[in-house]
Order: C-alpha cells, then structure tokens, then sequence
C-alpha cells in the first residue's frame, strides 16, 4: 500500500471585493434614500395649496447612523412652516423607508431648508434681470 499524505489545494481568485469603497457606497446610500425619501414626500405627504417640497440633496454620516435630508420649497409656504410639517411626519417616514429600503442601519432623518439651493435661486434671479444702471 502506498501511502499518500492528504494534501488539498485550494484554488483563490484575486481579491476582487464586491462592495464598493467607502465614500463609494455612501453616495449609492444618499441617493438611495433621496429617491425613496422624494417618493415618500410626493405620494404620501400633503403641503398648503400650490406648495412643491423637492428633496435636495442627503448627507449620510459615515457610521450610516443618520442622514440630513435637505429641502427646497417652491410657492407660498414658509420653510418653516414646510419644516415643521415635516418634522411632525418623521416618525411616518421613518417606518415607510424601514419598510422599504433593504439596508441596515436605516439612518435617521433629519430635515433642513437647503439654504444654498435658495442662495443659487436669488442669484440666478439677480443674473437673469437686466442691469438698469447702465441705462443712464
């Protein structure tokens, strides 16, 4: 009898990691939770009369612990008024997107008034009036 000792081998692809890098997946996650979070708002939300709330952009925290949701308004609602509308809905959103979105830690949202979005607007309006004082 001839005795072979056991040897096993034990073929290893290249270390190709399926999950994107860090900074990778947290864009996939705010966009994720933007597309969800702007079909929540425009389904399942109701604002004041001729008052359109369009999320902005997300700002997920690197643990994926918490996320800012930034909004803009366009008609006769304050954004005070829309971010408390919002604020008192949060519980709501909050289980609609644990329903829905299929990730772990879910980040909690917070609300707030995309104040560069509203800085952009008035100097688009200001760029897109003509100059008066030239006309002296």
């Amino acid at each position: 009898m001839h005795n072979k000792p056991d040897v096993h081998i034990i073929h290893r692809a290249p270390h190709h990691s399926a999950r994107p890098p860090p900074m990778k997946r947290i864009e996939s996650l705010n966009q994720t939770i933007h597309e969800e979070l702007a079909r929540v708002i425009d389904r399942e939300l109701e604002f004041p009369e001729g008052t359109l709330v369009t999320i902005t952009r997300i700002e997920t925290s690197d643990d994926k612990y918490h996320a800012k949701a930034f909004f803009s308004i366009l008609g006769s609602a304050s954004s005070e008024e829309v971010l408390n509308m919002l604020n008192g809905r949060i519980p709501f959103i909050q289980k609609v997107l644990n329903r829905r979105l299929r990730i772990r830690p879910i980040p909690k949202i917070r609300f707030l008034f995309d104040e560069e979005e509203k800085r952009r607007e008035t100097v688009e309006k200001l760029l897109g009036e003509p100059d008066r004082s030239s006309h002296v």
